[in-house]
């Protein structure tokens, strides 16, 4: 048996070091531009604290996460705001970290993945993507 799925976006990726997508975080009237980490393990949207800064977000305004890693605890907080991934706008849920050490910019299951169709091929660092209830593709 055969299964075939269509996407609107095709985007490739350099496999260097993780699989990561161009996003653009929307809060008002500020935004943000940076690159993502897809994360199927991980639940959440987790980015940097200082993209909230630059959004004029107030970090622990927001609702408070209490994140377990392989590596630790840390803790989290989140806010609604617009995500943009390959010119697709989602109103979501996401969090900033607390620590400034935190490094890295996640997109998780809740909060994107839970809203995309999304292919994988790793062999040749190809992501294919499309919004979820999108019925054209």
């Amino acid at each position: 048996m055969s299964y075939s799925l269509s996407f609107s976006t095709e985007h490739d990726y350099s496999a260097e070091h993780a699989v990561s997508i161009p996003v653009k975080l929307l809060f008002g009237s500020n935004a943000v531009s940076l690159d993502a980490y897809v994360d199927t393990g991980s639940t959440f949207c987790i980015f940097k604290r200082g993209h909230a800064e630059m959004l004029g977000i107030d970090v622990e305004s927001g609702s408070l996460l209490r994140v377990a890693t392989v590596t630790g605890m840390f803790e989290a907080f989140g806010h609604e705001l617009t995500l943009e991934t390959f010119g697709t706008y989602f109103d979501v849920m996401v969090y900033f970290a607390r620590p400034e050490s935190f490094s890295r910019n996640v997109l998780g299951r809740r909060g994107w993945l839970d809203h995309v169709r999304l292919g994988l091929v790793e062999h040749s660092c190809k992501i294919y993507f499309s919004r979820y209830d999108d019925e054209s593709s």
